[in-house]
């Protein structure tokens, strides 16, 4: 080292040992004076510093500062006397005394601390050389890829590590000076295949032959003063099967999307396609041409309408501004499937490392859902079978003309009507017949309704008609009696003519009603006084009817009541023999005394039960209490008669009903041939075929069966035939005016001699003359019953009478 390059500091001091020292140092090297050790934070000691300071009192403190901060540092102690012994005997402590000083002893002193430095300096870089030497050894033995050092004139192997001689299944001497290429898999040309991988390196071979795809690397480096190839290579195999993996999943996952049932897309931030699945498109000419092109230019090339991809467009802004999931219903149309609901969702997505943007749109097909829901709406607002509108159309239509109808000039019309005798149509002829018949209905009410009209089915064989803008009543009845007109026509239906009539109702707002459900309620009045005057009529409401069915719900009310609270009895009106002149039969008779009105009449309350339903409880316990009364007189000896019971249509109905009867009188033990059922010739036709099976059955068990108002109805004799009834009852309308009218007589004497000539007896009721019953008698009638005899009578009268009847 150089002088120059040696920089001397020295410590300052009041004496002149100091200046000359100073005087002397600077004439060959840098030098610096300091006061306080504290001055030299900035010394480097492998710059070639040097470091001279006195010895004095304060020599500890300053050792140990130098000790702590620059223990590398080279320093000469100063003495301003002789050198102590201690400094004299070590071989690295530096010293100058005033005693021995010298210019030439300073200079060979500065001398050897220079040389010393450079010492400690190459001392310290073979240090750190061996350090890296072992750093590279461990790095190259423990490294975890493959280093193998080659000679790059032999190419023979000089060098392997761990990794190397685990990975490729080797010893180390089986590699060491062999030739590289033992490495590389086989070749046509070995030469070629060894010089392209020293550049390429892409796989190594083992042992056993496996090949190991490998990245590499090949660099020349000194070792032991002759350069080697350094070949590194890394065991690619994981990866390649990442790599692989990748690749099969995203095939898996793109025959996924290409089979998946509904349509999906990739567009960039720029709104274009870069994918989409065949559902999208299935031409795949197509699908090839959508890449990098928007909705709009599809649309133009599918020529759908341009609204198509301005609503697409919309959603797409949405999406990307809001960096959220958008979803919307599209409608498509196609020329070969038709109408196609799509449930559309836009899904942005971001790429994390590139930053770069696109959108997922997924298509579901709703077209099933959204049929669907239409029918559900459909069905919810028009009827299935005729295709009018239903109930819940009607009203709504209704209420909205009630709330818009301003004029105080016209009138808004509520007509309700319903066929006559539908169910008997639908019972002789099927349910499929009669769902044909209201189909033409609905369709000749639709040939005459205007567009502002509303016609409806409410259900079954019901019917409502809205029409606005009435001028007056006139005008209705004109509209009524056209609809009936229509409807009378002749109805085609699978070969056969079928004629019908129809009862009308009719109310008028504001007159009769400013409320749909009232207005309809009023209506259905009218419609049943239509019926109740002989039907193939219309009638219009008044306020006598509102009366008649407030009238009519009070009675139905307490009737309810009197079926709780055991207000009803049983009256018997004697039936007496031609024969023997004794009572031979009662009928039992329904009575209601109400707590309040007293007896009610039987015309009052039982149309009343036979609609509400209550008829059949009634029936019920008719029956019971006529069989407990019927047994309670067995058991007194008063016997010698039957007993009428009369039957509703209703109680026909039920299936169970012919057992039930059976029940009871098997729980009261008496005799069936005691017990007569009566039902008029309107309850059988009903339903016909269930009257005949069950009277079947009880006939057999010994329960006879009685035709009550006979002649009246339009029975069919077949049908009397095969119900085979025991008796014919005459009704009484064929009575009143027997002993004057030829015709009523002609027709009694007919009834009397089919009814002996099938086998059957024959009760005329109503009769109340004496000569009433000698013509009934004359002509053959077996049975009288009538206020001639007897009127109908509690049942402690009856006894009495039948006793002494009886005697």
């Amino acid at each position: 080292m150089s002088s120059k390059n040696l920089t001397v500091y020295i410590e300052k001091k009041d004496s002149d040992f100091y200046l000359t020292l100073l005087s002397d140092i600077k004439i060959n090297f840098t030098t610096i004076v300091f006061d306080e050790f504290t001055e030299l934070d900035s010394i480097s000691p492998d710059m070639g510093n040097v470091l001279l300071f006195w010895k004095d009192e304060r020599l500890l403190e300053k050792q140990n500062f130098l000790n702590e901060r620059f223990p590398n540092l080279l320093s000469i102690l100063i003495f301003e006397n002789s050198v102590s012994k201690e400094n004299q005997s070590h071989p690295t402590h530096l010293s100058i005394s005033k005693e021995q000083y010298s210019f030439e002893l300073l200079s060979i002193t500065l001398d050897f601390a220079e040389r010393l430095i450079l010492d400690q300096k190459r001392s310290r870089e073979f240090e750190e050389i061996k350090e890296r030497m072992a750093v590279l050894e461990n790095v190259f033995e423990e490294s975890l890829d493959i280093l193998i050092q080659i000679d790059p004139q032999s190419k023979e192997i000089i060098g392997v590590n761990k990794q190397s001689l685990s990975v490729l299944c080797y010893e180390e001497e089986d590699l060491k000076g062999k030739d590289f290429s033992i490495l590389l898999p086989r070749v046509a040309n070995d030469e070629a295949e060894f010089q392209g991988s020293l550049i390429e390196g892409s796989s190594l071979v083992t042992k056993q032959g496996e090949i190991i795809p490998t990245e590499s690397s090949f660099r020349l480096y000194p070792v032991n003063g002759k350069m080697v190839i350094w070949a590194t290579f890394r065991d690619i195999s994981e990866r390649k099967k990442a790599q692989e993996q990748v690749k099969r999943q995203k095939a898996f996952y793109e025959f996924i999307l290409d089979n998946i049932d509904s349509d999906i897309s990739v567009l960039g931030d720029d709104f274009k396609y870069e994918y989409s699945n065949p559902v999208l498109l299935p031409n795949p000419e197509i699908r090839s041409w959508l890449h990098s092109k928007t909705d709009k230019e599809l649309s133009k090339r599918l020529n759908l309408p341009h609204e198509f991809a301005e609503k697409r467009q919309k959603f797409l802004d949405v999406a990307l501004s809001k960096n959220d999931i958008v979803q919307f219903e599209e409608l498509i149309s196609d020329e070969q499937d038709g109408k196609k609901y799509l449930l559309r969702k836009y899904i942005p997505i971001e790429d994390p490392d590139s930053k770069k943007r696109s959108i997922i749109s997924y298509g579901i097909d709703i077209t099933e859902r959204k049929l669907a829901e239409e029918r559900i709406t459909y069905l919810a607002y028009y009827d299935s079978l005729t295709g009018l509108s239903n109930r819940t159309l009607f009203i709504d239509h209704a209420s909205q003309a009630l709330k818009n109808h301003k004029s105080t000039e016209t009138l808004i019309a509520f007509y309700f009507f319903d066929i006559d005798n539908f169910k008997f149509i639908n019972d002789s002829l099927g349910h499929a017949k009669g769902d044909m018949l209201l189909q033409m209905v609905a369709a000749r009410l639709k040939r005459i309704m205007t567009e502002v009209d509303t016609v409806a089915r409410f259900g079954g064989d019901e019917f409502a008609i809205l029409k606005v803008d009435i001028l007056n009543k006139g005008e209705a009845s004109e509209f009524a009696a056209r609809v009936l007109e229509i409807l009378s026509q002749p109805f085609h239906v699978t070969g056969r003519d079928l004629y019908t009539t129809i009862s009308m109702g009719i109310a008028l707002s504001p007159n009769d009603g400013i409320t749909t459900q009232e207005l309809l309620k009023n209506a259905d009045m009218a419609m049943y006084k239509a019926k109740e005057l002989g039907r193939n009529n219309f009638r219009f409401y008044t306020n006598e009817l509102i009366l008649r069915s407030e009238k009519r719900l009070y009675i139905e009310n307490s009737l309810r009541k009197a079926l709780q609270n055991n207000e009803l009895s049983l009256f018997f009106q004697p039936q007496i023999s031609m024969k023997t002149n004794r009572v031979c039969g009662a009928e039992a008779l329904i009575r209601w005394k109400h707590p309040e009105r007293g007896w009610v009449p039987p015309i009052e309350f039982i149309p009343v039960a036979e609609d509400s339903g209550m008829i059949e409880r009634i029936g019920d316990w008719v029956l019971e209490e006529a069989c407990r009364l019927k047994k309670s007189w067995h058991e007194d000896n008063i016997n010698g008669f039957n007993l009428s019971i009369n039957v509703s249509g209703k109680q026909l109905k039920k299936n169970n009903w012919a057992h039930k009867v059976q029940a009871t009188i098997e729980h009261f033990k008496i005799n069936a041939n005691e017990i007569e059922l009566e039902l008029t010739e309107s309850s059988i036709m009903e339903n016909p075929e269930k009257s005949i099976e069950a009277f079947r059955y009880l006939s057999d068990l010994g329960v006879k069966v009685s035709i009550d108002d006979f002649g009246t109805g339009y029975s069919s004799l077949s049908y009397l035939k095969k119900i085979d009834a025991d008796i014919l009852k005459i009704d009484r309308s064929f009575v009143i005016d027997l002993e004057k009218n030829e015709d009523d007589q002609a027709i009694c004497r007919a009834i009397i001699n089919m009814a002996v000539s099938l086998g059957m007896e024959v009760i005329a009721e109503g009769v109340e003359t004496e000569v009433q019953r000698n013509l009934l008698k004359n002509f053959g009638c077996h049975i009288i019953q009538g206020y001639f005899y007897s009127k109908p009578l509690p049942v402690e009268d009856f006894v009495d009478f039948v006793k002494k009847n009886n005697q």
